[in-house]
């Protein structure tokens, strides 16, 4: 019975993040379930993208819009992360603290891979609750909580600035402005999240592990372009879910 609840509320939190990676690019508010096309409301079978998909309600009965696999595919993630971390967080506390953790880095990933944004509408109230998580717990309590957060946003923000400089100086050279650069505002804003959520000193290897990622990515994709015969310099690629996976590794 225990499995059936637990599966029952990691759908709950894949259709929240649905509604949510819907919503908050778009209106940057919380709304009701809506067609991402035609901004109707979805009917209530269809809030839930497992239910949507096996009730054939997948088209949105005002304007045809046929809704995404993101859907049904973070429902089920949603399903099995949670009861993961119900195995591995059997105590309440911690099990639910970890679940609101995950939840808040999972819609970070899904729009920053959607929409290349990192909202400040997400990561200004989520530092608030995860920085209150971790200083109100034993591990990492305050100091190392703070600490993280701090070290995390100085970090990326050096980063930040010397991209901004290099966008410059490329820009210069080139003639034309440089509008993609390696890291965006929204990324220091990330990193002082994970900083928060793993505190110090977690924050550097979680920094670490989620640029290495990045990098090796980069890597097989540069490969692949220049094997394909397409390569294009300058190609952004969304730095959150990489330095959310190396957060979620060291969190875990």
């Amino acid at each position: 019975m225990d499995y059936i609840l637990v599966s029952f509320l990691g759908l709950m939190v894949g259709g929240i993040v649905n509604a949510l990676a819907d919503s908050l690019p778009v209106q940057r508010q919380i709304n009701m379930p809506s067609c991402r096309t035609c901004g109707a409301p979805r009917p209530l079978r269809a809030w839930l993208g497992v239910v949507g998909l096996l009730t054939r309600a997948r088209s949105c009965p005002y304007c045809g819009t046929l809704r995404g696999l993101r859907a049904p595919i973070l429902d089920v993630v949603a399903i099995l992360g949670t009861l993961w971390i119900f195995v591995y967080q059997p105590s309440l506390d911690r099990f639910m603290s970890s679940l609101l953790v995950t939840a808040i880095f999972l819609l970070i990933a899904v729009i920053d891979l959607e929409h290349r944004l990192i909202l400040h509408v997400v990561s200004v109230p989520a530092g608030a609750v995860i920085g209150l998580l971790g200083v109100l717990s034993p591990t990492p309590g305050p100091l190392r909580t703070l600490a993280g957060g701090a070290v995390g946003f100085i970090a990326v923000l050096g980063l930040f600035l010397l991209g901004e400089a290099f966008a410059k100086a490329v820009s210069r050279l080139r003639g034309r402005i440089l509008e993609e650069v390696a890291f965006g505002f929204g990324d220091v804003n990330l990193a002082a999240l994970i900083g928060l959520a793993v505190g110090w000193p977690g924050v550097v290897a979680a920094l670490l592990v989620g640029m290495l990622a990045a990098g090796l990515f980069s890597l097989v994709y540069l490969i692949i372009m220049l094997a394909r015969k397409r390569y294009t310099a300058f190609v952004p690629i969304p730095y959150g879910p990489f330095l959310i996976f190396g957060a979620l590794l060291v969190y875990f």
